[in-house]
C-alpha cells in the first residue's frame, strides 16, 4: 500500500491520444521525495533531452506531493517541470488553491505529459477514469471564461488548471491559472502547453490519502496548526496580503524600484502597500484549500478607466514589477494589469521587469520612438504600459513583439548596451526583494536551479529573521551586507527550497515549522523513515538534479551571474553605493557545494547522492 502518495503516474501520448496510468517504485519517491524532485527525474527517465522547450518531445510534468491535500496549512500546492521557453534550462513553477489536493484525489500523483496533439485538447480526469476531449471551441478564450465553462460543463466543484491566448500564442512567459486567481507564474510553463495544445486540466476525484501512522499524524497536525494560527506572520498576511511589509521593505532598501536603479521611493511603498489595498480595494480575502493564513486578497475597482473585480488582487511580486519597478503608483492600475495578466495567463514578474528593461533603454536613447511606431515608453506611464498588453498578447506590433521576448532576449536582438538594464540571472527576471540590502538573495538568485528565484530557497526568510533552524545549522548571525555564512545558509536554504517544492509545502506558514516536524510530517504521513540528515539528503539531490540538467542544456558557471542592473549600485537609500560580493560568495559556494571552476559538479558528488547516471551527460 502507498502511503502520502498514491503511487502512480498517468502519462499522456497527446499525439495518439493514448492515456495510461504506471505504478512508481516506493524508492522513486523516497530518493526525490515528490513535486518538483519527482518531476525532474521523470523528465530525465523520459529521454530526448536533446529536445528544444517547444518540440513535441519536451514533457510537461505536473507532479504534487506526498504533503500535498492532508489538510493542513500549506499543503495544497502542486509543482510543474519542464524545460523552460524562456531560459532554455530546467524550469519549474508552483501553485497553490485547489488542485494539487484533487490531482490526488484522482488517485494520481503525477501527469506526464508527452508530444503535441494535432487539436486543442483538455484532459478530464474523474473517478476511474481519464480522458483527452476536444478543446477546440475553448482555443482563444481566457483563464477565467474556460474556467467558468469547464466548471458549467462538468460540475461547480471540479477544479480547473487553464491556459489563456499568450501561451496559445507561444509568449515565452504564459502561465497557468487554477481556478483564477491561483498561477504558475514563472519559466513559461503554460506556454509548453500551449504548444502541446492542451488547454486545460479538469480533476473532480473521491479517493482518500492513507497515512502511514494516522495518530502521529493527528498530533502533529494539532501542534502545527497552532502554531500557523498564532504566527505574527499569519497574522500580518491575512490582515493585508503578502504586499503587508510594503512600507517597512522600501525604507529599508529592499523593495526594487525604477528598475533596480533607485534606492528609495517611499510613495511607491505607501501607495502600494497591503495597507493601503485594504484601505481602498479589498473587499475580502480567501484561501488555499485548508489553510489558515488566508492571504490572497479579493479587490474591486468599481468604476473608472481601471474598472474590475471583484476579483483576485495582486500579489507583492505584481505589485513591485507594475508598481515601483515602472515608478507607478497607482495601485487601481495595477489591480488591472494584474487581472488581465491572469485572465490572459502572463507572468507578471517577467512582463512588469521587461517593460521597465525597456524604459531604461528609453531614457538611455537605445530604443527610439521613431523605430516602434512612434511609442515611448516613460517611468510612469501606465497608460501607455496597459496599451501595449493585448497587443504583447497577440504579438501586433513591433515593439510589443519585441517586449514579449521577455528582457533577456529582447536585449539580445536590439544590443547598443542595453543588457547594462537587465535584471536577470539565466533568463529569468528577478523577483522583488534587493540583494543590495541582502547578499545572501544575490547569491541565491545566481546559483538558483531555474534563474533567478527567492521560493526554490529559504534565503530571504533567513536573512529576515523570520526562521531558524538549528537542527541543520542554520542558527547564526545573518547580517545583510555580508559575505559571512552565505554560502553554507544558500546552500542549506536551496536544499530546504528543493525540499518544499518536491512536498509542494507553501513557505509562508513553513516559517511556523520546525526541521523535526518537518522530518515527522514525512515519515508519519509518507513511512520514508527518514532521519533529518536523510530528508535533508534528498533536497540536495533534488538541487544537484536540477542544475545538472541545466548543464545538459548548456549552462556553465558563467551563468551563475546577476543582471548588471542589479550589480549597479544605486546612489540613495540604505542600499547607497553597495552591491553584493558576489565574486568572494561564489568561490566559497563552489567550495561547499563541491563545484568545480565550470560550475559542475565534481564526479565524487554525484556518486555520493545516487546521482551517477548523470555523469554521461554532463561531463565530455
Amino acid at each position: 500500500m502507498a502511503y502520502g502518495n498514491m503511487g502512480k503516474v498517468l502519462e499522456v501520448d497527446l499525439a495518439s491520444g493514448k492515456v495510461q496510468a504506471r505504478e512508481l517504485a516506493e524508492e522513486m519517491y523516497r530518493d526525490y521525495i515528490g513535486g518538483a524532485g519527482l518531476a525532474a527525474r521523470l523528465l530525465y527517465d523520459h529521454g530526448h533531452l536533446d529536445a528544444e522547450p517547444l518540440d513535441p518531445e519536451n514533457p510537461l510534468i505536473f507532479a504534487a506531493g506526498p504533503l500535498t491535500g492532508i489538510g493542513l496549512s500549506g499543503s495544497s500546492r502542486l509543482s510543474v517541470g519542464s524545460r523552460s521557453p524562456l531560459t532554455g534550462i530546467w524550469g519549474q513553477a508552483s501553485c497553490g488553491g485547489n488542485f494539487g489536493p484533487e490531482l490526488k484525489r484522482c488517485g494520481y500523483d503525477a501527469i506526464l505529459f508527452t508530444n503535441r496533439s494535432e487539436k486543442p485538447v483538455y484532459l478530464l480526469l474523474e473517478e476511474g477514469s481519464a480522458q483527452l476531449l476536444d478543446a477546440s471551441d475553448l482555443w482563444g478564450k481566457d483563464t477565467y471564461e474556460t474556467t467558468d465553462i469547464l466548471k458549467e460543463r462538468h460540475g461547480k466543484t471540479h477544479k480547473v488548471l487553464a491556459i489563456g491566448p499568450a501561451a496559445e500564442n507561444l509568449i515565452p512567459f504564459g502561465s497557468i491559472v487554477n481556478d483564477k486567481g491561483h498561477v504558475f507564474g514563472r519559466a513559461g510553463l503554460g506556454t509548453v502547453m500551449g504548444a502541446k495544445r492542451v488547454k486545460a486540466v479538469v480533476a473532480r476525484g473521491e479517493k482518500k490519502i492513507q497515512y502511514r501512522d494516522p495518530e502521529k499524524f493527528a498530533e502533529l497536525a494539532k501542534t502545527y496548526q497552532g502554531w500557523v494560527e498564532r504566527s505574527g506572520m499569519t497574522k500580518a498576511l491575512r490582515a493585508f496580503g503578502t504586499a503587508c511589509n510594503m512600507e517597512s521593505k522600501m525604507v529599508e532598501g529592499d523593495v526594487p524600484s525604477r528598475n533596480w536603479g533607485l534606492g528609495i521611493w517611499e510613495e511607491g511603498g505607501e501607495r502600494l502597500s497591503g495597507i493601503t489595498m485594504d484601505e481602498e480595494i479589498m473587499v475580502g480575502r480567501r484561501a488555499c484549500r485548508g489553510c489558515l493564513v488566508r492571504c490572497k486578497p479579493v479587490v474591486e475597482v468599481p468604476e473608472g478607466p481601471y474598472a474590475m473585480g471583484p476579483g483576485a488582487g495582486p500579489e507583492y511580486e505584481t505589485l513591485g514589477a507594475f508598481g515601483t519597478m515602472l515608478m507607478n503608483a497607482n495601485l487601481e492600475a495595477v489591480a488591472w494589469i494584474n487581472d488581465f495578466c491572469n485572465r490572459s495567463g502572463m507572468d507578471t514578474i517577467t512582463c512588469g521587469a521587461t517593460f521597465a528593461w525597456a524604459m531604461d533603454c528609453y531614457e538611455n536613447g537605445i530604443l527610439k520612438p521613431e523605430d516602434y511606431e512612434g511609442i515611448r515608453l516613460e517611468w510612469g506611464d501606465i497608460d501607455t504600459v496597459i496599451s501595449l498588453l493585448p497587443r504583447i498578447v497577440a504579438g501586433e506590433g513591433k515593439l510589443a513583439t519585441l517586449l514579449g521576448k521577455g528582457s533577456r532576449a529582447a536585449s539580445r536582438e536590439v544590443g547598443g548596451g542595453s543588457e547594462r538594464f537587465l535584471t536577470d540571472s539565466k533568463g529569468l527576471e528577478a523577483p522583488m526583494h534587493d540583494p543590495r540590502l541582502d547578499w545572501g538573495d544575490g547569491l541565491a538568485y545566481a546559483v538558483s536551479v531555474r534563474g533567478a528565484c527567492h521560493v526554490s530557497n529559504m534565503m530571504y526568510q533567513l536573512e529576515w529573521g523570520a526562521i531558524r533552524f538549528p537542527e541543520i545549522g542554520l542558527d547564526k548571525h545573518y547580517r545583510g551586507m555580508s559575505t559571512e555564512h552565505k554560502a553554507e545558509a544558500a546552500a542549506k536554504t536551496a536544499d530546504l527550497g528543493c525540499i518544499m517544492n518536491s512536498a509542494c509545502w507553501c513557505v509562508f506558514p513553513a516559517t511556523s515549522f520546525t526541521i523535526p516536524l518537518l522530518r515527522d510530517l514525512f515519515n508519519a504521513v509518507a513511512g520514508y523513515g527518514w532521519e533529518i540528515e536523510d530528508m535533508m539528503r534528498a533536497g540536495e539531490r533534488v538541487w544537484f538534479l536540477q542544475r545538472c540538467l541545466g548543464h545538459i542544456w548548456g549552462a556553465t558557471g558563467a551563468d551563475d551571474r546577476l543582471g548588471q542592473r542589479i550589480m549597479t549600485p544605486t546612489g540613495e537609500g540604505s542600499i547607497a553605493g553597495v552591491v553584493p560580493d558576489m565574486e568572494t560568495m561564489l568561490r566559497e559556494f563552489y567550495e561547499y557545494r563541491g563545484l568545480r571552476d565550470d560550475g559542475k559538479p565534481e564526479p565524487e558528488v554525484l556518486r555520493s547522492l545516487g546521482l551517477s547516471y548523470l555523469e554521461k551527460d554532463i561531463y565530455p
